[in-house]
């Protein structure tokens, strides 16, 4: 009966080794192929532009091609449901970003979050600033608050809908101050056009979009949405430094893979994309948008990602108690 139970044992063991072996020695394989990268966002936008810029180099580290597929629609949602269904077997990845990968699965329970994709590496993020024209009433993120406890319900924010980035740090700060608002949705940097055409009071933008208007002193920076000031803007403080608490708003871009991708195959994407992002012609084409290189591996990434994801999903349910 022991001898009988010790070969069970023993088998169980083989067939658990051969799996592991056969994940190792597919890894040191892989890829044979191209590699599908969608993008759930439009195209010529910052996600598909860094995408592009990144993956201009993928066959001089993986030995393969990384291809670009665009599938738009639903907030990123069908792009990221395509790939959570897709075989798990590396070929096909997803560049995930916030909206589509933490708020929209926390907030409400579509597209795939980090329960459904797996965390390949991060590759940077646009960092959130608040604006306003030079002439309104209030200079930083302190004042504007004061401003609203003072004349409840008169300022004017464009947003880039609900729960998109620019609305989510809004929220965030409703919840943290009491102040209201009217909220006007407007489509991408469309937001930033309306404060500079009086339309809004303020907006919540990434920085590449605004620094021309800034350095040319149509706009004014209200707050920083990081968590240290930025060198491209020495002078602008924190949400931190001027209200205490943070607001978040980081435009993030990272690549994602289905559930039960084998850990050794992550381990070499994340791997040839941590040598694209040292690539001296990469960093220049993310420079030139205004970005830098912000690189995580898998086990950072996971971390802020699911840290994200929990903030995303306490934050709607306060709102929709």
């Amino acid at each position: 009966m022991e001898n009988r139970s010790s070969n069970v044992l023993l088998c169980v063991f083989l067939s658990v080794l051969f799996f592991l072996s056969s994940d190792i020695a597919g890894a040191q394989d892989f890829p044979t192929k191209a590699i599908t990268l969608v993008n759930p966002g439009g195209a010529g936008g910052g996600h598909d532009l860094t995408a592009r810029a990144v993956t201009s180099v993928a066959a001089d580290y993986l030995g393969q091609p990384i291809l670009i597929k665009l599938m738009p629609g639903a907030g990123g949602a069908i792009g990221s449901d395509f790939v959570a269904k897709a075989p798990p077997d590396g070929y096909t990845l997803v560049f995930g970003g916030p909206g589509w990968s933490s708020t929209l699965p926390a907030v409400e329970g579509l597209s795939k979050g980090p329960d459904d994709l797996v965390a390949v590496c991060r590759i940077n993020y646009g960092k959130g600033i608040i604006i306003s024209r030079p002439n309104a009433p209030f200079k930083n993120l302190k004042e504007m608050v004061e401003w609203c406890k003072a004349n409840p319900g008169k300022l004017v924010i464009g947003t880039t809908g609900p729960w998109g980035g620019a609305d989510l740090a809004w929220k965030v700060i409703v919840k943290e101050t009491g102040i209201q608002g009217k909220v006007i949705p407007y489509d991408g940097a469309e937001s930033v056009m309306a404060v500079l055409g009086g339309h809004t009071d303020i907006a919540i933008f990434t920085i590449p979009t605004c620094l021309s208007h800034i350095k040319a002193g149509k706009l004014t920076v209200l707050a920083l949405l990081d968590d240290k000031r930025d060198p491209i803007l020495p002078n602008a403080p924190t949400g931190v430094e001027l209200v205490g608490y943070d607001i978040p708003y980081k435009m993030w871009r990272g690549v994602l893979a289905p559930k039960g991708t084998p850990r050794p195959v992550i381990d070499r994407l994340a791997g040839g994309f941590k040598q694209m992002c040292g690539n001296k012609s990469v960093i220049s084409m993310i420079k030139q948008f205004g970005d830098d290189i912000q690189y995580l591996g898998p086990d950072e990434f996971t971390k802020v990602w699911r840290e994200e994801y929990g903030t995303h999903k306490e934050l709607g349910k306060f709102f929709k108690k």
